[in-house]
């Protein structure tokens, strides 16, 4: 293990950091990363090495060419990672501090001044952190001014490619080395140096491609600049500071930052290799053979009879006595059904996931909510990792807020539709948008201002209406008092 201690006592720090790369990319913990990627990849490490042999007269392993291999696999892991994302962050996350705003038109809008101030990207970039925290275990994303002003952006360090420095003492995390190539040992590595103090990048000297090459090729630079631009002088760094902390930080998947994969790999491979196995019976079992009895036949006559069958579908077997049976062999296709089935449910089971598979159709929301019990349980605790995750974040922002989620699920819409309408005479329209099953949180205010806007219409249109009548009205008490007058005079 390496700590924020073993940086501080080394004297070299660019050595100290060729050391650490390397040992850490030789550790276990890297090592199951890389396999922790695959398998989310659908690249199922277990089965794409899964060889079939046999033993030779000498007792000794050769691969069994004439069998079939294929490398089938299941994504079951992406799929449930994915679902426990997408459900509490499918919708995004809005803040308790969020305002219902009345415009001058009378239209209403929410007012969310953290969301604003993280930006649009940020729920697309916590749904990727919360994904790799599931994958890796922990995740860590680095939070820091862009170019353009007071415009913060988000960047995912994954397992593969940080080494997190945590303290020995407080088990904070202090610092972390970030290392990168296109294509490791045959293309130039970049590593770059985070500390409380700023950032340093190191770059492989030119034309070399190993850790030992690895150079540093500027100062440390804090992570605030302030940059002025003027025709004299271009632009020049008139100002320099740091946060009042790392400004990176880590989520993880729970309280034993665990990876999703340690609880199903046995699992995935049994799966994948039933599944496998399923295929290949289909390729090396013949569904008809034929037996030969009472007859002597040749290596050649064996030949000649299945080109026989399968050329011109018949045969004659030479011979007084000669006998020719057929057998037909079915792949245990039963049994094989029942297995998978029984390792997805495990799969689910071990999870805490929701399997939709067993939801039947017309299902009653009762139905529904029991079976979405375990991953509720599982939600709960991933979302508290989730809102310190944030919550450390807007700290260093200075700000304080609670994210608050709306989680994405399976319903009888039209079940819950109508609990709703039969108390909707006791629910405002606002109330009633945002309960509705199949109206989303961000459609609410654009249903409420275009209601607003043809109310507005409907009331003008009354008006103008109102303003013709009164118009044609007087128009008449003139034409009357003009007939009476001519009516005197005569």
């Amino acid at each position: 293990m390496i700590t924020y201690q073993d940086y501080e006592k080394a004297e070299n720090k660019t050595k100290w950091l060729q050391s650490a790369i390397r040992t850490y990319r030789s550790s276990k913990e890297y090592k199951a990363a890389v396999q922790q990627e695959e398998y989310m990849a659908g690249r199922n490490v277990a089965i794409l090495e899964f060889e079939r042999i046999i033993y030779d007269m000498a007792g000794l392993p050769v691969l069994d060419f004439t069998k079939s291999n294929n490398k089938a696999r299941c994504r079951t892991i992406h799929r449930l990672v994915t679902d426990r994302c997408s459900y509490s962050l499918g919708n995004g996350v809005s803040f308790a501090s969020a305002e219902k705003k009345v415009a001058k038109d009378g239209s209403t809008r929410t007012v969310d001044k953290t969301k604003d101030l993280l930006g649009p990207r940020f729920d697309r970039e916590l749904f990727k952190a919360a994904y790799w925290a599931q994958a890796n275990g922990a995740a860590y994303e680095y939070v820091h001014k862009g170019h353009e002003k007071d415009v913060w952006e988000f960047n995912l360090f994954k397992k593969t490619e940080f080494l997190a420095l945590y303290d020995e003492k407080t088990g904070a995390l202090r610092g972390g080395v970030r290392f990168w190539s296109i294509e490791w040992g045959k293309r130039p590595i970049t590593a770059i140096l985070y500390t409380e103090e700023g950032y340093t990048r190191y770059e492989t000297k030119p034309g070399k491609t190993g850790l030992v090459d690895l150079e540093q090729v500027e100062d440390t630079r804090p992570y605030v600049e302030t940059v002025e631009i003027s025709e004299a002088f271009g632009e020049e760094v008139t100002g320099a500071a740091n946060f009042s902390t790392l400004p990176i930080f880590p989520l993880y998947s729970g309280e034993n930052r665990s990876s999703a994969l340690d609880s199903q790999k046995d699992l995935i491979d049994a799966y994948d290799l039933v599944l496998a196995g399923f295929a290949n019976d289909i390729n090396d079992i013949p569904q008809v053979y034929w037996l030969v009895s009472g007859g002597y036949m040749s290596e050649q006559d064996k030949r000649q009879f299945l080109d026989q069958l399968m050329l011109q579908h018949m045969a004659v077997v030479n011979g007084e006595d000669a006998k020719l049976q057929g057998f037909t062999q079915e792949i245990p296709y039963e049994a094989r059904e029942r297995c998978l089935a029984r390792l997805r449910s495990q799969m689910y089971e071990n999870f805490g996931g929701f399997d939709v598979h067993t939801v039947e159709a017309g299902a009653t929301n009762d139905h529904i909510e029991a079976g979405y019990w375990p991953m509720d349980e599982e939600a709960d605790a991933f979302e508290y990792e989730i809102i310190d995750f944030i919550q450390n974040i807007l700290a260093m922002m200075g700000i304080e807020d609670t994210p608050i989620f709306k989680r994405n699920k399976v319903s009888n819409q039209k079940e819950q539709t109508e609990m709703i309408m039969m108390a909707a005479d006791k629910l405002d329209e606002q109330t009633i948008l945002e309960k509705l099953p199949w109206i989303t949180v961000d459609e609410v205010d654009t249903i409420l201002q275009r209601k607003d806007g043809e109310s507005m219409a409907r009331f003008e249109k009354m008006l103008a209406e109102q303003d013709t009548d009164e118009d044609d009205n007087l128009d008449e008490d003139t034409d009357d008092e003009e007939d009476g007058g001519e009516d005197e005079a005569e």
